[in-house]
């Protein structure tokens, strides 16, 4: 059985070969209803050659709740290796939901990856800004100073929130036990990968990331600091606070209408980032889908931390 599900009709075509929305959409009516759920949490609207375009954002969630695996693609509109390897794979994915709970956000920022802009309203990031405008969390974070505020009393607007609420909606029925969130950099000559869960730099899975990656054939930038003065050890960035959604799903404790609760505290939460210059998509497709591919080892491993 299928979902449902009107088909973005833009007839694009990316000089970086990635694959046009359209297809991108249709990949997802291979996801069977059976196993999945699906949410529309958001639309984004949005023009191209004078046309105007609305476009549903979707989360899928197995029917089987319980501890789950979350994999993220697409936040960012420039980085479409993430959401080229989940198309490739939606077969594996389906295979997988029927063994364990999956949360999945397949295309977090389709208008973006459309017109090849970082954000759904803006080309590319603003200097000295860290997180996305799509899925900033600093008001449900817990204040640095003062563990009984939030960072913000209020989101910056309704855009940004959609993303966060919906994994705020999820996390109790799909606590997240491994969170993989798919992202490149084209500002980077090296790769690193972030892991903000429990063990930071040590966690065996964040090590097996950075051996993908190398074996397929990625400089990874194994120490120092990256472009925002975060340390990197052993090509991972380790817990840092960044207002990100990747924070909150590693956060034990947040801030929900101003009183403290459990948050989704996953054990392993890993950021991959793969650089993109003068490195053709096909090569950092293969990387992000060895990377899907080895999920299930991953959630095993997981469990175990």
């Amino acid at each position: 059985m299928t979902f449902k599900l009107e088909i973005p009709n833009i007839k694009t075509y990316q000089r970086d070969r990635r694959k046009p929305i359209e297809k991108i959409y249709q990949s997802f009516l291979k996801l069977d209803s059976k196993i999945w759920n699906m949410q529309v949490y958001d639309y984004h609207v949005f023009k191209i050659r004078n046309k105007e375009f609305k476009i549903p954002v979707l989360c899928f969630t197995t029917k089987k709740q319980g501890k789950a695996l979350w994999l993220i693609t697409g936040i960012h509109g420039e980085e479409p290796a993430g959401p080229n390897a989940f198309y490739e794979n939606v077969y594996f994915i389906n295979e997988l939901a029927k063994k364990i709970p999956i949360v999945l956000f397949p295309l977090c920022n389709p208008s973006g990856y459309v017109r090849d802009w970082r954000y759904p309203n803006r080309r590319r990031r603003p200097r000295g800004k860290v997180t996305s405008v799509l899925e900033t969390s600093e008001y449900f974070l817990l204040n640095l100073e003062d563990e009984t505020k939030p960072r913000e009393e209020i989101p910056s607007g309704k855009k940004p929130a959609a993303l966060t609420l919906q994994a705020i909606k999820l996390y109790k029925k799909y606590p997240p036990v491994l969170s993989l969130d798919f992202h490149e950099d084209e500002n980077l000559t090296k790769s690193y990968i972030y892991s903000q869960g429990k063990l930071g730099s040590n966690d065996p899975i964040a090590k097996q990331v950075v051996k993908i990656l190398i074996r397929n054939g990625f400089k990874l930038k194994m120490s120092g600091k990256t472009g925002f003065n975060q340390k990197i050890k052993n090509g991972v960035v380790e817990i840092v606070h960044d207002d990100s959604l990747d924070e909150l799903i590693s956060s034990k404790k947040i801030i929900i209408k101003g009183k403290q609760v459990d948050g989704p505290d996953a054990k392993s939460v890993i950021v991959i980032e793969t650089n993109t210059v003068n490195i053709p998509i096909e090569k950092r497709v293969a990387a992000h889908e060895e990377i899907l591919l080895s999920s299930e080892k991953f959630f095993n491993m997981a469990k175990k931390i």
